[in-house]
């Protein structure tokens, strides 16, 4: 169950937006219900255009129906159904955006795939012309999209971009750019700077003799971050982040940016800087996080389009590269089985309350 719920009315608005989430664990049995209750009351763009609004309420249904079956199924089948599931709640998004006039209905997939044959982390997938699914979808969110087959991004660099990958990467690699946790409400902020903990420093990483500099290679895959400076470890001009370890050998830094150029901020302008910078994952991971961007975009993928591009490659290999795929998820053979799982579990809680709260952003 949720460990804490509770629903607020704001200032206009229906549906969604009469609910906050707080905190879950893998039950999403509340959150579909909150999507349920939307039906009878749908967001706003909705309400004059019949066909629209069945469209949001058709599509919701079969997502919740899809998103159920899959949790009663092992990895054989779950990413199809996961995949499509979240196809569904898609259109859904689309029907309930408001900067979304009349062409708000979406077809075909808009992503495609290199070769399946490949090994696993090595797979790679692209966005597709102008008009499907995941294009359409990416641009209602502002998600930036990779739209040549060159610029191809290999599904482990998507896969390490979901908090839920933290502990299960597709492969080792000392090129690995994760989601890392940020912490933000441990300290008592002071003006204008804007202060959190850089959680989940690879163990390497945490533990290098040079880490100013290699912190600062490392950082280069998140261009939301910026300019930054840390704690240090010691008064000694040059000297490095102070680094607080962990029990596992990861650790994490303290980190302050300057918001707004050193102007005067209060706390609710310190508070939107944050939330500029980091993603909303939802989930059993519910908290905000750096996100890397992946191939040669210049900025981080929303969240809901980098689990639709990880969903469709899985579903992909399930559908027509079955024999391979009943291999990777040999948990007795493939050192891929027990990431694939995990992931596919952590789908289950996350993308629902994805769903719900990207629908209540595009709809106020």
């Amino acid at each position: 169950m949720y460990s804490g719920f509770r629903q607020k009315r704001l200032a206009d608005g229906t549906g969604l937006e009469k609910h906050e989430f707080v905190s879950t664990s893998n039950d999403n049995s509340t959150t579909w219900a909150i999507l349920r209750a939307s039906r009878s009351d749908p967001p706003v763009a909705t309400l004059n255009d019949s066909e629209r609004r069945a469209t949001y309420v058709a599509a919701l249904e079969q997502s919740e129906q899809l998103f159920k079956a899959a949790s009663s199924v092992g990895s054989a089948t779950a990413p199809l159904l996961l995949y499509y599931g979240l196809s569904q709640a898609g259109r859904a998004i689309v029907a309930a955006a408001k900067s979304v006039r009349d062409d708000w209905r979406l077809m075909g997939h808009g992503i495609n795939h290199g070769p399946l044959t490949v090994a696993l982390p090595a797979v790679r997938v692209f966005a597709e012309g102008s008009r499907g699914s995941f294009v359409r979808l990416s641009n209602v969110l502002g998600s930036p999209i990779w739209d040549k087959q060159a610029d191809a991004v290999e599904l482990a660099a998507l896969w390490d971009a979901l908090p839920q990958a933290l502990d299960w990467p597709l492969r080792e690699s000392a090129d690995r750019r994760q989601a890392h946790r940020l912490e933000y409400d441990r300290y008592e902020q002071a003006l204008p700077l804007l202060t959190f903990a850089l959680c989940d420093l690879p163990t390497e990483l945490a533990a290098s003799a040079s880490l100013g500099q290699d912190l600062a290679r490392y950082l280069r895959a998140y261009p939301m971050l910026g300019a930054y400076s840390y704690v240090k470890a010691n008064d000694r001009p040059g000297a490095d982040p102070a680094v607080s370890f962990y029990a596992n050998g990861r650790g994490e830094v303290e980190l302050h940016v300057m918001v707004d150029d050193g102007r005067k901020v209060d706390e609710q302008a310190r508070r939107a800087y944050f939330e500029a910078i980091a993603a909303r994952h939802s989930g059993a991971y519910s908290s905000f996080y750096l996100v890397p961007a992946v191939g040669s975009n210049k900025h981080p993928m929303h969240p809901l389009m980098t689990w639709w591009a990880v969903l469709y490659t899985l579903s992909m290999l399930a559908r027509y590269q079955s024999a391979e795929w009943a291999t990777y998820i040999n948990v007795d053979r493939s050192p891929h089985a027990v990431p694939i799982e995990q992931l596919l579990q952590g789908a289950l809680s996350a993308v629902p309350e994805l769903i719900a709260s990207t629908i209540r952003d595009v709809s106020s």
